[in-house]
């Protein structure tokens, strides 16, 4: 994403961007009204994900608590489990990431329902439900490219079993993705996204008058 935005959120919780821009899109863009992202049903986990390296160390940290909630047919060899090409990228706090691998029809991680088993392995032993998972899994369908705050939509999210972008549908990306902004830029960033959402209708109506 080579574009620069004039919109800069400054109450986000990401030290790492001191300057974090929003792609103007993000606040027009729509949803239709079945999406829900607690109905996932992990299409979106088909390329696997980047994760900062810190976020990998941490998943080998427990490994064997991992191996504990994986499928029969999930990779058991945790040197499997990642691609291990270590690249720079200033969107991560480390400064570096590593990606995923892919087992058969998506990530490593993922189970024959749909499931991840990093966050069923948090839920299942007491810690945030968020606690294993990499950062862009979770803040998904929202991701940020460049420092540019923005969606990520991919091909696969056209097909009628994902949430995809549609011209006329009546959701925002705020009235569905409210905890993804939320887990992204915390308390403060979310009210400031969120009153760029309210300028935005605000203009809408204005011009409709």
């Amino acid at each position: 994403m080579a574009e620069t935005y004039s919109i800069i959120l400054h109450k986000h919780k990401l030290k790492h961007i001191p300057e974090l821009h929003v792609d103007p899109e993000i606040l027009t863009q729509r949803f239709s009204p079945s999406c829900s992202m607690c109905n996932c049903n992990g299409t979106c986990c088909a390329e696997g994900v980047l994760l900062d390296v810190k976020e990998k160390e941490l998943i080998l940290a427990h490994a064997d608590l991992i191996k504990k909630y994986l499928e029969p047919q999930q990779e058991k060899d945790t040197t499997k489990w990642f691609d291990n090409k270590i690249e720079n990228d200033t969107d991560f706090p480390s400064g570096k990431c590593d990606g995923t691998a892919v087992q058969g029809k998506g990530c490593v991680f993922l189970c024959s329902k749909g499931l991840c088993a990093l966050q069923k392995t948090a839920m299942a032993e007491g810690m945030d439900k968020f606690a294993l998972k990499p950062f862009y899994c979770i803040a998904f369908p929202i991701t940020i490219d460049e420092h540019v705050l923005t969606t990520y939509e991919p091909e696969f999210t056209n097909r009628r079993q994902c949430c995809s972008i549609v011209s006329d549908g009546p959701l925002k990306v705020l009235d569905v993705c409210r905890e993804e902004f939320e887990y992204i830029l915390g308390t403060e960033g979310l009210k400031e996204i969120e009153e760029l959402f309210d300028e935005e209708t605000s203009l809408s109506i204005a011009g409709t008058i």
